[in-house]
């Protein structure tokens, strides 16, 4: 009997697992996959960490790694194709392994390790000692870029000791034997080579199968499209990667920012990866811009431009956003005070606008402004408008096409004596060789207000040799040389390009006074520089944009342009422009009076001066 129970018992147990198994190999198999897969997916830190990895190295080897082979490389498909093969790393161990697969190919002498791992000789197979070997590196003049294909940036492979080799864009070099080596995510490092050894024909380092590798890389990236929409996940990290990667090593702006730009790269990396679509890598793109404070920032899918807008402006005047002009026929009033927007008390709804855009506090407001006014046809709005003190709902569309209105009260005339023996000068419409028949009655007025607030159609700046009666400069122009990344070890600055200016007739003798506000940006600041720096008359109204110098552009996949300032300028005594602006000798805030009254308070301003604060 006992031995019948423990055979009982034995079977059973058959039965039980023969089950378990049935249930495991069908209905259970999913279930079975779905564990595998939880087990052998990257936790979303993991997979952080392997985006800064790729992106550190990515920044590295395609701006300061001079291998032959890296100028195969398609960057753009490069970065999606890059993004998407180390997403899934497990760990930092298999990591480092898929890193080492997709850079070997393109830059044989690296060494990506771990913390603590001794580093070799990137070079123990290659006879440094020959005497025909010969040195190359990277020189960058700003940064190289696809829409400035002059002179002003450029970027050149420089063979050293070499009386035939490319002339130099700047006197420093790197040694021989400097390298990058740098923290790459939270245990792994990388190793790369500044300087490369070359036979006057190749670079030197890679071997048989390294080069095989780099054949496969090319052909696998073959099929990559870089124009696909930004709803791609790869689309967008590869996004990311490049933009962080040409402000890393190209902004010119660190100081005055003092964003930590490498820190927030773990930011931008998880929320790229919880992007779920354009919209959303968008706004991304706006988050990290717009730590940079450059009023240059621009990118061809900015949220506020649309092609209609309202039937009226604004402008902040008494501190309140007031309505400065409205079409006719509109039920808005010209001094209107709007109180709320869908529901948000106004200050609190610009200042949430602000945060979407990049610039100087004076920059962003002007841009929020903007946005407000332009938008989607036939979105709506929710007004609250205070009008002799009491408060009105409005419903209002954007539907009129695109069109910037004036808020100012209009001259038509592009000059017009507007009092007597003062003379009123459009220079965002007028060009200098209209102004050229009117020289002699301005330099002979009382005074003359040119405006500019705004950026001028044309090149007016001929115009200050009429305004002093000795040589003046503007302000200083600063195109970074760069040797090594991460702005470590600047090599110097190219400060060729200053404008010289010199005096010609005839010599205005009245007072000049300029307008400007902050839709003064870039040239006009120039122009403004040079008055603020040689005291050439009076500045009235409020602070430029505060961004001054050529900008670069970045080309991003999805066929997405970013712009941003290349150039450092500074003022003619060596301190900062960028987001202070020129300052005006005279502030003028607009009040809600002016506005009801249709007075120019620039203007206002200015005549004044001119008639009570005669030039010295």
């Amino acid at each position: 009997m006992k031995k019948y129970i423990i055979s009982l018992i034995a079977l059973i147990g058959i039965l039980v697992i023969g089950i378990i198994n049935i249930l495991q190999e069908s209905g259970s198999t999913n279930n079975k996959e779905v564990i595998s897969e939880t087990v052998q997916s990257p936790s979303p830190e993991q997979q952080v960490e392997n985006i800064k990895a790729f992106t550190r190295i990515y920044g590295y080897v395609r701006y300061f790694h001079s291998s032959d082979e890296a100028e195969q490389i398609d960057w753009m498909k490069f970065a999606m194709y890059g993004t998407d093969y180390v997403l899934q790393a497990k760990d930092n161990n298999e990591l480092k392994g898929k890193l080492e697969k997709l850079f070997l190919p393109i830059a044989p002498t690296i060494q990506v390790y771990q913390e603590g791992e001794v580093v070799r000789d990137p070079f123990e197979n290659v006879d440094t000692e020959n005497s025909s070997i010969k040195y190359v590196a990277w020189q960058h003049l700003g940064k190289a870029t696809s829409l400035y294909k002059g002179d002003l940036y450029k970027k050149k492979k420089i063979i050293f000791n070499d009386t035939s080799s490319t002339e130099k864009l700047f006197e420093s070099l790197p040694n021989p034997g400097e390298t990058i080596s740098e923290s790459i995510n939270n245990s792994l490092r990388v190793n790369i080579p500044l300087v490369l050894y070359t036979d006057g024909e190749k670079t030197l380092g890679p071997t048989e199968q390294t080069s095989q590798k780099l054949e496969e890389l090319v052909e696998n990236m073959k099929d990559i499209n870089t124009d696909y929409d930004t709803v791609e996940l790869r689309t967008r990290l590869a996004g990311i990667t490049i933009l962080w990667n040409d402000i890393q090593h190209f902004y010119p702006y660190f100081e005055e920012v003092k964003v930590d730009w490498l820190k927030e790269l773990s930011s931008f990396t998880k929320k790229a990866l919880d992007t779920k679509n354009k919209e959303e890598y968008s706004a991304l793109i706006n988050l990290m811009t717009e730590k940079l404070d450059d009023g240059h920032i621009s990118y061809n899918n900015r949220n506020w431009v649309h092609n209609y807008r309202l039937p009226f402006t604004v402008d902040i005047a008494d501190k309140l956003l007031v309505i400065t002009s409205s079409l006719e026929d509109s039920p808005y009033e010209v001094g209107d005070v709007i109180v709320s927007i869908n529901g948000k008390a106004t200050n609190e709804y610009l200042l949430e606008s602000q945060q979407e855009f990049s610039g100087s506090p004076q920059t962003k407001e002007v841009i929020s402004l903007q946005a407000l006014e332009y938008g989607k046809k036939d979105e709506t709005l929710l007004l609250e408008i205070q009008r002799d003190g009491e408060n009105h709902s409005f419903e209002v569309s954007y539907g009129l096409p695109k069109k910037r209105i004036s808020n100012f009260p209009i001259i038509k005339e592009k000059i017009k004596e507007i009092e007597e023996g003062i003379y009123y000068v459009n220079t965002l419409k007028v060009s200098y060789d209209e102004l050229i028949p009117h020289l002699d009655i301005l330099a002979k007025a009382k005074g003359v207000i040119f405006e500019l607030r705004g950026y001028p159609e044309r090149d007016v700046s001929p115009l200050l040799s009429h305004l002093t009666s000795k040589t003046v400069q503007s302000p200083q122009f600063f195109r970074e040389q760069i040797l090594y990344p991460d702005h470590k070890k600047l090599a110097g600055y190219n400060e060729e390009g200053r404008w010289i200016i010199e005096p010609d007739t005839p010599k205005f003798k009245g007072n000049v006074v300029f307008l400007t506000n902050a839709n003064a940006i870039s040239a006009p600041e120039t122009i403004l520089g040079v008055v603020e720096d040689n005291q050439l008359g009076y500045i009235v109204g409020q602070p430029t944009a505060g961004s001054n110098g050529s900008i670069n552009d970045i080309i991003l996949p999805g066929n997405l342009k970013v712009m941003f300032t290349g150039m450092k300028v500074v003022k003619g005594d060596g301190s900062p422009h960028h987001i202070i602006g020129i300052l005006p000798t005279h502030p003028v805030e607009r009040t809600i009076e002016g506005v009801k009254n249709g007075k120019d308070e620039y203007i206002e301003k200015a005549i004044e001066i001119i008639n009570d604060l005669p030039l010295e």
